[in-house]
């Protein structure tokens, strides 16, 4: 069966990644990026390379766009005359991988049927997990909503990028939303783990044996075990950039705000990423955020002190805000009118994953929120937690701290 002919927009390090597995799956790719290296590269892997967007998708099937924002976006397929609205085939399927604000994929549909008199092509929402390695290896997570002809036409492609596929009900930005959980989370989570071991180091702690303790723990978490092998080696090479993370948060609490329900953990960690951007990290990989917390030392072990009272209360901070990072955002998912028990599917075998989750959402699942961590149990191990940060005076800028501070639920 001949495959379809694809325009790939976006060869970052995600997108490159995407697009020379789908050239070694047989797929003829055509490519378009701003940065005329990364043209060279898919050529040289035998991929075409494009002047423009619209020279990109003339004669394509499938459309991938795989840009960094919905600005990005927006230029890439409706800037005059330049743009891929202009070259495109009919009945072409475009294929949205970035993260967007819920709302974002049905209006490119809407503009490209209302504005430029394209009702024969297809947008669907199609939101991508897993980092640059899983790209280049077709093994991504990829959720996917939309029409039902066009994803059936796109399946093929999605097929070769992903190792799990999921279909979500409910039409166009349905699976921005599920990813929307999936960013809270995992942004959260990477901020503790970044404020913990910035913690181990203020402790003089050794942080190979605290990263290790944790993996396999209740404490751990995807991210924390994904991201603190970077911290351990201080390689802030951008597997992952900590900017991404400033627009995702932003895009979590927007959703908070426009639906009038107060995030207080995640309004406290975007600000941690804005922080670690203004300070010089944002085109750098997002575990260098923990730079925030250890500005003036390095991650990397040095120390053999192994106190058990201050290794215990890492594991406590860890697994105190992932339980809260847990119950934040399954409530937000209910507001947002996600299916709980798919949305929970998902998540856990997903990068937003947490041992603390895992157990949240089972219960919920279950119907019983009685059984668990209590928050006075809760509310105590804060409270020793508290008392080691207060005795070092550049901790101030603890993610505890500040909800002391912010947050009108004073559980603290």
């Amino acid at each position: 069966m001949t495959k379809p002919n694809i325009a790939f927009i976006g060869l970052g390090a995600m997108g490159m990644g995407m697009a020379l597995h789908l050239l070694e799956d047989g797929f003829p790719v055509a490519g378009f990026d701003l940065n005329p290296k990364a043209l060279e590269t898919l050529k040289s892997k035998g991929g075409s390379a494009a002047t423009s967007p619209r020279e990109c998708v003339q004669d394509c099937e499938i459309v991938v766009g795989m840009v960094a924002n919905a600005k990005q976006t927006e230029a890439a397929f409706f800037t005059e005359s330049t743009g891929a609205v202009w070259g495109l085939t009919s009945n072409a399927t475009i294929i949205l991988c970035s993260t967007f604000p819920p709302e974002f994929p049905a209006q490119v549909q809407t503009l490209l049927r209302t504005q430029f008199d394209k009702p024969d092509v297809s947008v669907i929402d199609c939101p991508v997990s897993g980092g640059t390695v899983r790209a280049a290896q077709g093994a991504l997570t990829i959720l996917s909503s939309g029409a039902a002809t066009a994803l059936e036409r796109a399946n093929p492609v999605l097929r070769s990028m992903s190792q799990h596929l999921y279909e979500i009900p409910g039409g166009l930005g349905w699976a921005s939303k599920v990813k929307l959980i999936n960013q809270q989370l995992a942004g959260i989570h990477i901020a503790v783990a970044a404020e913990a071991m910035g913690f181990a180091v203020t402790l003089g702690l050794n942080t190979k044996a605290v990263y290790e303790g944790v993996v396999g723990s209740a404490a751990n978490s995807w991210m924390f075990e994904n991201r603190v092998p970077h911290m351990l080696a201080d390689d802030w090479t951008p597997y992952s950039a900590l900017d991404i993370f400033v627009k995702d948060m932003g895009i979590v609490t927007a959703e908070g705000h426009n639906h009038q329900f107060p995030l207080f953990l995640s309004s406290v960690v975007e600000q941690f990423y804005l922080l670690g951007a203004r300070m010089g990290y944002g085109k750098e990989d997002d575990s260098g955020l923990v730079r925030v917390f250890c500005p003036n030392g390095s991650v990397s072990a040095s120390s053999e002190n192994e106190n058990a009272v201050y290794i215990q209360a890492i594991h406590e901070l860890l697994e105190i805000v992932h339980t809260f990072a847990a119950v934040e955002a399954l409530a937000l998912s209910q507001r947002i009118q996600l299916p709980l028990k798919e949305l929970v599917s998902i998540i856990s075998t997903a990068a937003g994953s947490s041992e603390s989750f895992k157990r949240v959402a089972a219960n919920m699942l279950d119907g019983d929120i009685s059984t668990g961590a209590k928050i006075a149990d809760s509310r105590a191990k804060l409270v020793r937690f508290s008392s080691i940060v207060y005795s070092y005076s550049d901790m101030d800028r603890t993610i505890l701290y500040l909800w002391q501070r912010n947050s009108s639920i004073r559980f603290l």
